[in-house]
Parts: structure tokens; sequence; C-alpha cells
């Protein structure tokens, strides 16, 4: 075990430094077939298997490869998946793609549950929940049995949204239910999804800590390069494009788009990181609430559950957009439970916020909102440095709902005209030691480059005032960009020491 490993529960080993280093992108999403350190098997046109039911899933290995070979027809196959890789040997599900980067399609709709599930009875707790289902097996000991070291990518997965059907494991039509996912899991470590597109479900992807048994939380969600976009369901608030609850979770370099009825991106999680994201607002851009887990808190023991780390995000708010709009576009605290809060700081640094909101459509846009109804946990605040909020439209532009405080630090370029607070409220906005650019145009190009005559250019540095125990600083540090095309390039550095753009992009 590396030195400075942390166990919990089933004394799976949750590798510190969090977050990790930034992992460089692909100059492409085209992705070839990989051979596996153990079994390596193929599906699709002229290879061993034809179908992803013929896979034996529930057999997967450590070291196992799957590589779903793109052809021009969806396969549409449901499967299980339970197995226990290692940080050496992931379990990796990879989609092979067409000479032209398209990904295999994998949909929900119409699909048939894969034939070792049916055998073993695996998917029918949970059988209308998901596409790919991971949880522990329906027997044994399932209360020490978690999935590992699993890697889901290069794939589209769309489909399983509520109203559309599947062959249950009886053959018969079933509809999806409301909160059903592309990707839903009630308990994994170790999960990544890169350079996956998931449109068109209810969720995109689902994970799980329900805190009844020691061992009853996912871990190390990482979520990275891929295109999520328009799932949730019309008319509803309690779904999402990503609901995820974890101890750590980490999200690069995607392309997050709007959800219908729910917010763009839900994170119940400890030691949150959004980082070089582009994310289209819905319902809110971001929810970082609490952990709704039960009996066992291991989240809530977790010493970075009190922070969560948002920067180098490119979010955009737009009222003409076709699932709505946020008027609150990030909160962060709680939602449900005030006692469970995350009562600590939400670092929001070197973003570049840009608001559309109409006036006819609503009279006012909110960039924080902590806690709700009133009501903050103890501590919750937000710590914002060297963003670009912009204001392009002409409603009212204010910084916070009404509870918690916003500590506006370092220098930020902000509306002009800005107000603190809801109207009749008295909200708690910080500005000692803050410089404010204000304005009605930092002049950003299409992508949120400053041109050559933005004011932003080459002001005064600065990111999170302190690093909590647990954390690594380094690794916080803005070094990289948003790129376009969905991943994460290096940022051009000023060349003037202690300082550099505000916002999230930056150019040469």
């Amino acid at each position: 075990m590396n030195a400075g490993a942390v166990v919990l529960g089933d004394g799976a080993a949750l590798s510190e430094p969090w977050p990790p280093a930034v992992q460089p992108s692909p100059p492409d999403n085209c992705a070839a077939r990989l051979t596996g350190r153990h079994t390596t098997y193929d599906v699709g046109p002229g290879q061993p298997l034809t179908e992803l039911t013929d896979v034996p899933w529930l057999a997967l290995q450590a070291g196992d490869v799957v590589n779903i070979h793109y052809r021009p027809e969806p396969y549409r196959t449901k499967f299980g998946l339970r197995a226990q890789g290692t940080a050496d040997a992931p379990v990796v599900i990879n989609g092979v793609t067409s000479g032209t980067c398209a990904r295999p399609v994998i949909s929900g709709e119409q699909a048939v549950t894969a034939r070792d599930a049916r055998m073993a009875d695996f998917n029918r707790s949970p059988e209308g929940a998901g596409l790919i289902l991971i949880h522990r097996p329906p027997s044994g000991p399932g209360e020490a049995f978690t999935p590992s070291h699993i890697v889901i990518q290069n794939l589209k997965l769309t489909g399983v949204r509520a109203g559309k059907s599947f062959l249950n494991a009886e053959g018969m039509a079933q509809k999806y239910g409301d909160f059903s996912a592309a990707i839903y899991a009630l308990r994994v470590h170790n999960l990544t999804v890169e350079n996956c597109e998931i449109t068109g479900n209810s969720m995109g992807i689902f994970t799980d800590t329900k805190g009844d048994a020691a061992d009853e939380y996912s871990a190390n969600i990482i979520i990275r390069r891929n295109l999520i976009y328009y799932n949730g369901n019309p008319g509803r608030y309690y779904e999402h494009n990503l609901y995820i609850q974890a101890r750590r979770a980490l999200y690069e370099g995607n392309f997050i788009g709007q959800a219908y009825g729910g917010s763009s991106l839900k994170d119940r999680s400890s030691g949150t990181v959004i980082r070089y994201n582009k994310i289209l607002a819905s319902g809110h851009a971001m929810d970082l609430v609490e952990t709704e887990e039960e009996q066992f808190k291991i989240l809530r023991m977790d010493p970075l559950y009190p922070y969560a780390w948002v920067y180098g995000n490119i979010i955009i708010n737009d009222s003409r957009a076709p699932a709505g709009m946020a008027v609150n576009m990030v909160h962060w605290g709680f939602d449900n439970a005030v006692e469970r809060g995350r009562n600590g700081v939400l670092f929001f640094y070197h973003n570049t916020v840009v608001s559309r909101i109409e006036p006819q459509a609503f009279p006012y846009v909110v960039a924080f909102q902590i806690g709700r109804e009133g009501l903050a946990p103890v501590g919750a605040s937000v710590e914002a440095a060297s963003n670009v909020f912009c204001q392009q439209s002409d409603n009212e532009w204010r910084f916070l709902s009404q509870a918690g405080s916003l500590k506006l630090v370092g220098t930020n370029y902000v509306p002009e005209g800005w107000v603190p607070g809801k109207p009749n409220v008295q909200a708690d906005v910080a500005l000692t030691g803050a410089r404010l650019m204000a304005g009605l145009n930092p002049k950003l190009d299409a992508a949120g480059v400053p041109l050559v005559d933005s004011p932003v250019w080459d002001q005064l540095d600065m990111g999170p005032s302190f690093t909590p125990p647990g954390a690594t600083a380094q690794n916080l540090t803005v070094q990289h960009q948003y790129k376009i095309g969905v991943g994460v390039a290096p940022r051009p550095a000023s060349g003037k020491p202690g300082r550099a753009a505000l916002g999230a992009m930056a150019a040469p």
C-alpha cells in the first residue's frame, strides 16, 4: 500500500493525495482496442462475441478488458457488474470507435438483460434502474462486498428514460422508472467514466452511499472528458445529468449540458472537485449539498466533507436554452437536512460565469445560493477569487441568495450595478481586501478567451486562501483549462510572475 493511503470500511485503499493530478487529454476522442492483463473479450462485427449478452459480465476479474467494437446500429443489452479490479489491473469496459471516432452506442430502449444476469437473478431488485448496474451479489457476503477499480470509457449510453421500455428477465416489456440511470451504482470504489457520451436518460450517472452498513458507501468517483447532456425528466426536479454521492468525487474536462427538470450536476460527496469543465445551467448549474447516508457516516467523517473546489470552469446560464435556466446558479451547503450540511468553504476561483437571463424570464439572477429558505449550516461560505462574472442581459445581478456568507477576495471582474442579496434580504457579502473590476463587457471571444484589449489580462492571481488537511495544494492550482472538443489543455502562462488572466481561459 502506498504511503499516505487511507483505509476505511471494507479495507479498500482510498489513495491520497486528493485530488489526483490532472490527466492530459489525447488529441482526439478516437479509441483503439485494448489488451487486458488477464482476459480480453471482443464483441461486435467479425469478433469472437457478436452481442453484449454473450459476455460473462458477472465473472469479470482484475485485469479483464471488454472491447465493444463500433457498429452502425446500437447494442441493446443491459448488464450488471460486480467485478473487483485493482489499481494496477482495473476492469475496463472499452468502446472501440469507428474510423471517424464515433463511439459504439448502447441503448436501453428495447434492451434485453444479459444472459448471465438473468441466470444469476442479479438484476432483479434494481432491474429497471439502469443500463449498466453496479452492485453487490444477490446472495453471500453482500455487506462486505464492494465492486472496485472499474473503468467505463469510449461509449455512448442512451435510452434509459422514464416511459421507455426494456425486456425484463422474463422477456416481458417493462418501463424504466423516473429514477433510472445509464450507469447506476449502488456501491462502488474507484469508478472512472471517461470519454463517454451520455444523453437521453432519466439520469446520466448515479452513485449511492446509503450508510445502512459500515461498508455501504461509494468512493473515488472520477468523471472525466465526457459529453453529458439532456438527461433528466421534464416536469420533475429529482433527476439530473449527474447525481453522485461518494467519498471524494472529481469532475474534469467534461461538457456538462442542461438537464430536463433537474440540475446540470448534483453532488452529495465529500471533497468534491469540479475543474476545467464547460457547464450549461438548468435547475442549478451545480448543486453541491449534504450527504443522505443514514446510520453510518463515512462521508461526514471525511475531513474534506466540509469543502469543495470549483475552478477553471466555463458556466453559462441562458433563459433561451431548451431546458430552461437557473435563478440560483451555484447551490452550496444543504437542501434537505441542515444538520448534515457541508459547513465549510466552497473555493470558487478562476471560473468564467456568463448569465443571459432576460428580464421577462426573471427579474434577477443569483450567483450563489447557500442553504435553503434562509437557513445554512453554521460556517458554510463561499470564497471567490480571480473569476469573471459576466452579465449579458438587462436583469439584476445578485451575488448571494440570503443565508451563509460570500467572501470576494483578490480580483474579480463583476457586473456593473451588482447587488449583494435577493430583494429585501441583508446578504453577507464581504469585500475586505477585495478588488472588484466592475464593467458591462469583459471582452471575451465565443470560447471565453479574453480578447487582446480585455481588462482581465495580467491581474494579480489568487486561489484558495488555505488548504485544509487531507487536500493537496499542488493539485488545486490552476495550470490547465477546458479544451474545446472535451478535455483539458495546458493553460498558457502570462509571463508575469504572480499575475494571470481572470476567469477560466487564457491564450498565448
